[in-house]
């Protein structure tokens, strides 16, 4: 048989049945240079809370469900108002409040995931959500500034 084949490690006899003079289990642990024993008992950090998770869920569902509804909603409110001869009060409020629903869905809500996450110390889910927050404020706020906004809120609500 080549040397390749051998199998090198034997494997190693039963210790005897004898009682041991000499062992670690004899013995109690050695002080640590400060007094104190070093305990090995390993320390189980199970962090168990997994409702930052199920609120992290939630926030992005209404947003990425929310925001395209909403805005799909505000356009055909205004093409609605579009084809009528006379705009009626209760068709600007209802695209006043389609405008409300995208506003909160668009920001709030990520202002609020990233703002929770930051106060839980969720680092990567407080970047996201601000890249969400950011995302989302480009998009909308490339579409109409926010002076335009604020004005079409004044004159839906106000009269």
């Amino acid at each position: 048989m080549s040397p390749k084949k051998k199998n090198p490690r034997k494997p190693k006899a039963a210790p005897a049945a004898g009682p041991r003079t000499t062992g670690a289990a004899d013995h109690p642990p050695a002080p640590a240079p400060g007094g104190r024993t070093v305990s090995r008992t390993p320390v189980v950090v199970d962090d168990r809370r997994r409702w930052p998770v199920a609120v992290w869920i939630g926030l992005t569902l209404v947003w990425a469900l929310g925001s395209p509804l909403f805005f799909l909603l505000y356009l055909a409110e205004g093409f609605a108002m579009l084809a009528q001869e006379e705009i009626t009060d209760a068709a600007r409020r209802a695209t006043a409040s389609y405008l409300v629903a995208l506003l909160a869905c668009a920001l709030v809500v990520p202002l609020a995931g990233a703002v929770a996450a930051a106060v839980l110390r969720r680092r990567i889910a407080a970047i996201l959500f601000g890249v969400v927050l950011l995302g989302s404020g480009i998009a909308l706020f490339s579409i109409a500034p926010p002076g335009e906004i604020a004005e079409a809120l004044r004159g839906s609500f106000g009269g």
